[in-house]
């Protein structure tokens, strides 16, 4: 499973190629580490990012909609069709669809933000604004962070 973390900002060049980090493509999944699948971040104007793996894990999950329902139309739709798959050049960098640099207001620079199973791309001083309201949401309510049990866990001694 991978674990994305870290952030990192790269300069966008004039045709739109920005490298992903290192770090990030060595995350990757054996066989995954050619490409990404990236898409409009749901609760942020970002690039969500993640490999192959992840999309089934979340294109599985749609299936507790009943199968013709509104849910289950809206959320296909707005999460499926959405998705770019982008393979890796020789130097490790993709080009971000236009359309995608438009949604996060990405110009000459790039953050990528580890998230743990999924990294975003940001427009670097959006990155910073909204970091400062997660670090200052996660000090008020740190009292929520609860670390797994080996029961909790079937048993894997706390890896998740």
């Amino acid at each position: 499973m991978p674990l994305f973390m870290s952030k990192y900002t790269n300069k966008v060049d004039r045709k739109g190629r920005v490298s992903v980090p290192a770090q990030f493509r060595a995350t990757l999944p054996s066989g995954f580490q050619k490409s990404i699948v990236m898409y409009q971040a749901v609760n942020h104007d970002a690039i969500e990012c993640c490999d192959l793996l992840h999309i089934e894990k979340i294109n599985d999950s749609l299936e507790g909609f009943a199968p013709y329902s509104d849910e289950h139309d809206e959320f296909s739709l707005a999460l499926m069709s959405g998705l770019v798959e982008l393979t890796f050049d020789g130097n490790g960098r993709i080009i971000i669809p236009q359309e995608l640099m438009d949604f996060a207001g990405i110009g000459e620079y790039a953050t990528f933000a580890g998230k743990g199973k999924t990294f975003q791309i940001w427009e670097p001083s959006a990155f910073e604004t909204e970091l400062a309201k997660a670090r200052h949401k996660v000090k008020e309510k740190r009292s929520m962070l609860r670390f797994r049990t080996d029961k909790d866990n079937g048993g894997d001694h706390g890896r998740s």
